[in-house]
């Protein structure tokens, strides 16, 4: 997107923003609603793409995108299994408060049960109410029942014999731990018993009823009797401090709240559509916050985290049941726990010392194995990414320093892995990089002197061939390669003669480019010095042989002529025929000789007297030698069959003698140097 495209962007943003605005400011029904809605949404969606983007920034490196996977994968997995860990613990904790407090209960009921059956066996067998022994229990008070009425006992026993206070009687589970009072048919009822209730298979533990004093706080009650009170019976009633007794009796501090308490505001319950409240917080009682205190500080051994009561735990202690008319008053009853790590521990651990302390010992060598490897694999991933964040960001350094053209950019590969194979990669890149663009250069350079060298060599070669009224010119010059080695030039001598040369030098390239000026500019000279086409040549020789360092030859013929007599002197070193059109039929003019430089200094010569009309034809091997897909050459024979005809141009013979050699060779590229020189005598 360019930054038009997002300017515009911008201005539709700002545009619907202000309208959703303007809708939701306005007080139009429904309308504002939407708009307010789609106005938090767009916020939403905003906030969420600015987040992202951060978010990406961020994990722009390689360093910062391994450090927070490895943040994910190692590191917070770590801290939420501790978390885990200390719920679960805290949840166990809390499970064991509750077995404790039970324990304590039963245990409590259990004593105030024996005293209520042993003293309903005396009043069994005596038929009056027993007198207080000494040294018996003056915490529990007790009531004497004959037929369902009290006829002794406690005056704050109740007056009737309390069949609310039997396990069966409420929605509390039935139960009642069912005892012998030595004889048969005797029961015995206990506030705590409950063994077990069933709703839908599921089994679950409850506690039997309390009983309620006047003053409305809770207490335990024991029945003892046989035909539920019909005959004799008793029931005990514990006065004592209820919750202090469970307390210490189970080491975890017990308060029993009842919801028509004075502070009411310290239980929050929820109902579900009129079920039972469920209890979700439970806090203490303000006046209960010393007797607490006293209770752990006497438990406590200075310790600031093993000592601190942070445990809470909330159980369900049944109900409450209080006589009011026709049918007892249930008030439901909850009990808040609290404890410290160190009670606790005290009991879990108190009657399996060596055992304990051997699954402590091989927990801790468990745990510091288990710390150790930790330890190790954040070595190694602090390693790994470190190294591999500084590897990448010095790749990342040095690609821009070859973006930037600098080539001679070298990484430190010293790993023994991936990254350094491709570290090791990239510096051989970049020394071929460096390579290439250091040949590019040099070829660049060499490509603008060889064409400073090809322009040279094309200014050697006449361009605008003499014209006159006694001959007329055509040619072509097509090197194969850059530099070629074939020459050719029209020399006037005087006002009657014409020196036409036309040459080959052996090989391609520069060298053979400058030997061939080197050829031109010797014979401008010779030809002004002397006349004799033979001495010329011989001369010439002289200059090519002149070269020690590298042995070459060239190949010429040396034409004079003389376009008044219409005489033409043809002298030949080595180089192909001359062919000669008359009337339509073409001559092979073969004149034996040495090249010059070559063995020998024997050189061919003719002389020709040409009528008005004929065209002579000069041409090097590489036509002759043009060969086509199959490395078939043209030959000497298709030179004379395609220059046979008639020839009203110079120009005519050149190009049938080429179209000749371009369908033969069929698009094939030359192999030589190709250069050709038509000639037509007009007259004198």
């Amino acid at each position: 997107m360019n930054a038009r495209s997002k300017r515009l962007a911008l201005l539709v943003a700002l545009a619907l923003s202000a309208a959703l605005v303007v809708g939701a400011v306005a007080d139009v029904p429904y309308l504002s609603i939407l708009c307010k809605v789609l106005l938090a949404g767009a916020t939403v969606l905003v906030l969420l793409i600015l987040v992202w983007g951060l978010f990406q920034r961020f994990l722009w490196t390689v360093g910062r995108r391994l450090a927070f996977s490895y943040f994910l994968i190692g590191v917070l997995p770590i801290p939420m299994v501790l978390l885990l860990l200390l719920t679960g613990a805290y949840i166990l904790a809390g499970f064991f408060m509750g077995h404790l407090f039970r324990d304590a209960t039963r245990s409590l009921q259990g004593e105030v049960q024996a005293l209520a059956d042993a003293r309903r066996l005396e009043f069994v067998r005596t038929g009056r109410p027993p007198e207080a022994a000494s040294g018996s229990r003056t915490d529990v008070l007790l009531g004497y029942y004959r037929n369902g009425r009290r006829v002794a006992g406690d005056p704050h026993a109740p007056a009737a014999w309390p069949d609310y206070l039997l396990p069966h009687a409420g929605s509390s589970g039935r139960a009642g731990d069912a005892g012998t009072a030595g004889d048969t048919g005797d029961s015995s009822a206990t506030g705590n018993a409950g063994n077990a209730g069933s709703t839908g298979g599921h089994r679950h533990e409850t506690l039997a009823p309390l009983f309620a004093r006047e003053d409305g706080t809770p207490t335990l009650a024991a029945l003892s009797t046989r035909g539920n009170g019909a005959d004799l019976g008793v029931v005990a009633l514990y006065t004592g401090p209820l919750e202090v007794t469970l307390s210490e009796k189970s080491g975890v501090w017990v308060e029993m709240i009842r919801p028509d308490e004075p502070e009411t505001g310290q239980v929050i319950r929820l109902r579900f559509f009129g079920s039972r409240a469920l209890p979700l917080q439970r806090i203490h009682r303000e006046r209960s916050l010393g007797d607490a205190a006293r209770f752990f500080k006497k438990r406590s051994e200075g310790s600031r985290l093993w000592d601190r009561p942070f445990l809470w735990w909330g159980e369900v202690a049944g109900e409450e049941r209080l006589a009011g008319g026709a049918q007892p008053v249930a008030v439901p009853v909850d009990v808040t726990l609290r404890s410290t790590p160190r009670l606790l521990l005290s009991h879990l651990f108190s009657s399996s010392y060596e055992v304990d302390t051997a699954s402590w010992g091989a927990l801790f060598i468990l745990a510091f194995l288990l710390f150790d490897v930790y330890v190790v694999a954040v070595g190694m991933a602090g390693f790994m990414i470190f190294g591999l964040s500084r590897a990448v960001n010095r790749l990342s350094r040095a690609t821009e320093a070859v973006k930037r053209g600098d080539f001679a950019v070298r990484i430190p590969a010293r790993r023994r892995d991936q990254v350094g194979e491709l570290q090791r990669s990239f510096n051989q890149m970049a020394g071929n990089l460096e390579t290439l663009v250091a040949t590019a250069a040099q070829k660049e350079s060499l490509e603008k002197e060889l064409q400073i060298a090809r322009e040279l060599q094309k200014s050697l070669i006449p361009e605008n061939l003499p014209a006159s009224g006694a001959v007329e010119f055509a040619s072509l010059f097509e090197p194969s390669a850059a530099i070629g080695g074939d020459y050719f030039d029209i020399l006037r001598l005087d006002e009657r003669r014409l020196a036409v040369i036309i040459a080959d030098v052996s090989g391609h390239g520069l060298s053979t480019g400058l030997r061939m000026a080197m050829i031109k500019a010797a014979l401008l000279i010779l030809v002004q010095e002397e006349s004799d086409p033979e001495k010329i040549l011989a001369r010439l020789d002289a200059v090519v042989r002149a070269d020690t360092q590298t042995r070459f030859f060239v190949t010429a013929t040396l034409a004079l002529l003389d376009f008044r007599a219409g005489t033409l002197t043809i002298t030949n070193a080595g180089h192909p025929p001359t062919y000669l059109l008359h009337q339509g039929q073409v001559e092979e003019i073969l004149l034996p000789g040495s090249p010059l430089g070559g063995m020998g200094r024997t050189y061919g010569q003719r002389k020709l007297q040409l009528e008005r009309g004929d065209v002579l034809v000069w041409l090097s091997d590489g036509l002759i030698e043009a060969t086509n897909a199959a490395d078939d050459v043209f030959g000497y024979d298709a030179i004379v069959q395609s220059l046979t005809g008639p020839a009203a141009s110079p120009t005519e013979v050149r190009d049938r003698l080429l179209a000749a050699v371009e369908k033969h060779v069929a698009g094939e590229p030359p192999q030589d140097d190709r250069t050709l020189l038509v000639m037509r005598y007009l007259g004198g």
